[in-house]
């Protein structure tokens, strides 16, 4: 982990595990105080919830195939009565130059993109960006145990997305090529805060929720073996890869949002000790 001692304070310590980002990595903050007080964490001006982790406070920010490249402030404040102290640093985001790749559909999918459908889809996209979007509640855990399945990678994170020469989107997660029916595992604990089937882009999914902010889900499954508000632990199963939804063949689809930001979900899986 890289320290910045941007400023000698008595009582406070605060670690950055980077001061260089690339598009879609994540910022892991770490804060310690040797006397008590209330300390507040602001990132782009905006306040972040701060958790309890090994007697530090810690946060994680997300950045995106959308993040801007530049300058992003930090600021962390640490009040104690009356008095106040402040540290002011940044972290740059920096291009990550992004594959193109191509995707053929099978005639039996092609419908799924068919203008008729738009609506439903567009329906469908709103109800998981609520889910993504809401604010966690119980913490469960930020660091994961395992990978979810074999790490088997046919496809990264930000890839750019064409089909009959347009561009469709970047893709927001990592892909994981692997035979129908093979069990997905949970990385780490977490509730099940959406479980659905038959969504016209993502098919049979599972949703977790991580607890601040963090949440990560898993698309295409021919089957899923968790409900709404289910409780898991690491290693449990979710479900089992299809390729249901949009899918060029049987694979897991993981994504990871961090407040709501789509991260790249391999930047998580491989760092194991974040803070």
């Amino acid at each position: 982990m890289l320290r910045l001692l941007l400023l000698f304070l008595a009582t406070l310590d605060v670690s950055l595990s980077t001061d260089t980002l690339k598009q879609g990595e994540i910022l892991y903050v770490s804060i310690g105080s040797e006397e008590p007080g209330l300390v507040s964490f602001y990132y782009r001006g905006d306040p972040y919830h701060l958790l309890p982790f090994n007697d530090r406070l810690v946060a994680m920010i997300g950045t995106s195939y959308h993040t801007n490249p530049g300058r992003k402030d930090v600021r962390v404040v640490f009040r104690q009565g009356m008095s106040e102290e402040v540290v002011d640093t940044f972290v740059q985001v920096v291009d990550k130059n992004f594959r193109k790749s191509v995707i053929t559909l099978p005639p039996s999918k092609q419908r799924t993109i068919d203008a008729s459908e738009k609506e439903r889809k567009q329906r469908e996209y709103e109800e998981v960006v609520e889910v993504l979007n809401a604010r966690s509640g119980t913490y469960y855990s930020l660091i994961p145990e395992m990978f979810p399945c074999a790490r088997k990678i046919s496809g990264t994170y930000g890839d750019e997305r064409w089909t009959n020469g347009r561009k469709l989107w970047h893709h927001s997660g990592l892909d994981i090529a692997v035979a129908e029916g093979t069990p997905i595992l949970a990385p780490c604990a977490g509730v099940v805060v959406m479980a659905r089937d038959t969504f016209i882009r993502q098919g049979t999914f599972v949703i977790l929720d991580h607890g601040m902010g963090l949440k990560s889900l898993y698309y295409h499954m021919i089957e899923k073996n968790v409900e709404n508000g289910d409780i898991v632990k690491a290693g449990d199963t979710l479900g089992f890869a299809g390729s249901t939804g949009i899918a060029t063949g049987p694979h897991l689809h993981m994504g990871l949002y961090v407040h709501g930001v789509p991260v790249d979900p391999l930047f998580w899986l491989e760092r194991k000790e974040p803070f």
